[in-house]
């Protein structure tokens, strides 16, 4: 019915909202849309295929069941916590070893600068 991204106008308890889809949903045979409107609250529909009718799932605990299968099906892995601190501690001196080398080559610059100067010095006669 609709893809994620677009854009479609819904009545819910009387009052139009306008929605975005951000996700959809296939379970036990059911297609369910994802909507978000402007002020970033989550609303679940269910799409029936023979009338084509997109209907607002009204019950909250049966529209937050739904919410809930997508979001982990949507992140899968990503959102599990690996609990691999090792990793980020790695990386933390690989950080401050990178920043150790930053300070060298600030070190080789005045370095090379002072071999300029004596070149360009040279060149222009000696001093």
């Amino acid at each position: 019915m609709y893809a994620v991204g677009e854009t479609f106008y819904h009545e819910i308890f009387e009052e139009e909202y306008e929605l975005h889809v951000i996700g959809d949903l296939m379970s036990g045979g059911k297609e369910y849309i994802i909507a978000e409107d402007f002020d970033g609250e989550k609303h679940a529909f269910i799409y029936d295929e023979n009338e084509e009718e997109l209907s607002h799932i009204e019950d909250e605990d049966e529209a937050l069941e739904v919410m809930e299968r997508w979001e982990m099906e949507y992140n899968g892995a990503a959102s599990t916590d690996i609990g691999d601190w090792e990793d980020d501690e790695y990386y933390d001196r690989e950080d401050s070893a990178a920043a150790e080398e930053s300070y060298a080559e600030v070190d080789g610059l005045e370095e090379y600068d002072e071999d300029v100067d004596s070149f360009i010095s040279g060149l222009l006669g000696g001093e």
